[in-house]
């Protein structure tokens, strides 16, 4: 009888231990078929080949667009060899017979035994069988599964939530007093809306998370060149909010009194600080040497847009708007009191249009979009960026960008600075979009005449932009690209901002249904945040290591806890009534 109990219990904790291991990423043994397993990093695995004869095995990955298959190993007649493959995206594998050049183009076909698109997972061991009949990949052990991790840490995030929200509404309850109700009318008008300190908040806080690593997650971050991926919906997101609270912040002024000449003495004096503060933390993971400076950057990018954006809009809004008479004058009038945003705008584009597809390095095409180095093997390698890199590299210099760009890491060339002084005209345009929705807020005083008109602008943006970007990542005639702040970019991610405001307003302004929380309270600190998690950047708390930090759980864990640190901070000053702006 005891002896059955041991024997359950010891089955209980094997399979209790194995789901651990299972759900954190435990790769289950140190040793696989001669293969130290311990030394594989996060998303690496092992590829064991075999031949019957001499053959290179070259691999290109899809995050590399158009470039040259790259050797691998060489793998002598009847011999094993192995490598560490990286997992994070998929690659396409060349085995070749007799070649051992360091590149081999994709259109070089001679010699070529196969082509395989295999699918692994990190520290799955891989075995590539290559014979004169073809080629095939099995799977020898089985890789872990990396979303595990993320997929417990939304459900203790969601269960800690609702549990948050029940506590509050039990709390309310008890708590009720005689003051005036969130539904009140009068009290909705006056009200700060809700739905714009959720929105940056969101923004700010999902910063802050993917600055962090986002757990290692690379979709989770940029997008190596063309493309989108979900960090790089945060910086369009933060520089739009900005742009949508302009009219809000220039009516109360004109309300208060204040000269016009005030405002906009007020707007260049923030966007003059924003920018200095913004070379001063460049420093923070730059070089402080005043030959390698970097000169722009996040915040040098949101000061450039907002003295665009708020400085024109001041000059030109009137105090006392009067849209004209009739029923399509009233439907337009938040389109109309703009008028002259959308010339700018258009000025903007048309000035962006001309200097990316005329101006050009007297070695380079004219038009190219490209990241240079490696890309469609070497056509331009020394045209990183087109016209934005041949700008910056032109007017600030080399030393004077940033050097360590996803882009540059994959693709070599020059370097590129994905915040430029081209993308400026781009991003002053993204924020005179969100002027256009803070206009909305003004002269549409429904809860549907501003949702629907977001949405109604989310439709045309994202179709405009998905047009110019023809429906593909990389073969439109202005593909979606963050680094170069293309239009296209400007739209799709504008159309996001639009829907997902519209989803907050619904929720914590129109039906009232949530308080914004726990993101409203980092929505009204957002910069203050934004400059702290900056300065704390490898400093204990808020980031901290152990011995093995190879799989996406700790990472993940880390991430989410520096990022949940800032959250209880912003909670703590919006307690206190501390807000910092500039």
């Amino acid at each position: 009888m005891n002896e059955t109990m041991n024997e359950t219990v010891t089955d209980t904790w094997m399979w209790l231990r194995d789901v651990m291991g299972w759900w954190l990423e435990d790769s289950g043994a140190e040793e696989h078929q001669g293969l130290n397993m311990s030394v594989l990093k996060m998303d690496q695995a092992y590829m064991v080949g075999v031949a019957d004869r001499d053959v290179g095995v070259y691999s290109v990955s899809d995050d590399c667009f158009r470039c040259p298959f790259e050797l691998q190993k060489n793998i002598s007649a009847g011999t094993k060899g192995w490598w560490v493959v990286s997992t994070a995206r998929r690659s396409t594998l060349r085995v070749y017979e007799g070649f051992t050049d360091d590149y081999m183009t994709a259109r070089n076909t001679s010699g070529l035994l196969c082509q395989l698109r295999p699918n692994m997972g990190q520290f799955g061991v891989y075995t590539l069988n290559a014979t004169g009949e073809g080629c095939d990949v099995r799977t020898s052990k089985e890789p872990v599964d990396i979303y595990m991790p993320l997929l417990l840490l939304l459900g203790v995030l969601i269960g800690a939530w609702l549990l948050y929200g029940v506590l509050k509404l039990i709390m309310s309850r008890v708590r009720r007093s005689a003051k005036l109700r969130y539904g009140d009318k009068e009290l909705a008008i006056q009200q700060r809306l809700r739905a714009l300190d959720t929105f940056r908040g969101m923004a700010i806080v999902f910063m802050i998370f993917v600055n962090d690593g986002a757990g290692g997650y690379w979709w989770m971050e940029h997008a190596t060149w063309n493309g989108l991926a979900a960090g790089d919906l945060v910086f369009p997101a933060f520089l739009w909010i900005m742009g949508v609270c302009v009219p809000l912040s220039v009516k109360s002024a004109f309300a208060k009194g204040v000269p016009r000449w005030k405002i906009v003495l007020h707007i260049i004096r923030r966007s003059v600080m924003m920018f200095l503060l913004g070379i001063t933390m460049n420093t923070i993971y730059g070089s402080n040497m005043l030959g390698e400076l970097r000169i722009f950057g996040v915040l040098q990018r949101l000061a450039v847009s907002y003295l665009v954006a708020a400085g024109f809009y001041a000059l030109t809004a009137p105090k006392y708007y009067t849209p004209p008479r009739g029923a399509c004058g009233q439907a337009l009038k938040d389109v109309l009191s703009c008028a002259w945003c959308w010339v700018l705008a258009g000025v903007l584009i048309a000035l962006h249009s001309a200097l990316t597809f005329i101006v050009h390095d007297p070695e380079c095409p004219a038009g190219y979009l490209g990241p240079g180095g490696k890309h469609d093997e070497w056509v331009a390698p020394e045209c990183s960026g087109g016209a934005a890199g041949f700008i910056d590299r032109l007017l600030l210099g080399e030393s004077h960008l940033y050097q360590h760009s996803d882009a540059r890491n994959v693709y070599g060339g020059p370097p590129t600075d994905p915040e430029g002084m081209l993308g400026c005209l781009t991003s002053a345009v993204q924020a005179l979009f969100g002027v256009q929705a803070g206009a909305t807020v003004l002269l549409q005083r429904s809860h549907k005449a501003r949702i629907s008109r977001w949405l109604a602008w989310a439709l045309v943006f994202a179709l405009a932009g998905a047009l110019l970007a023809g429906f593909s990542r990389e073969h439109g005639v202005v593909p979606i690209n963050k680094n170069l702040w293309s239009m296209s970019f400007v739209l799709v991610t504008t159309a996001v901002c639009l829907a997902l405001l519209s989803i907050c307003y619904t929720l914590t302004d129109a039906w009232r249904f949530w308080d914004g929380g726990p993101f409203r309270a980092p929505g009204l600190n957002a910069i203050a945040l934004y400059i702290g998690h900056s300065v704390c950047a490898h400093l204990f708390p808020f980031h901290w290591r152990v011995p093995e930090m190879q799989t996406h759980g700790i990472r993940l864990v880390e991430a989410v806890w520096g990022t949940a640190l800032w959250v209880i901070i912003a909670h703590v000053m919006a307690k206190k009534k501390v807000f910092i702006t500039l």
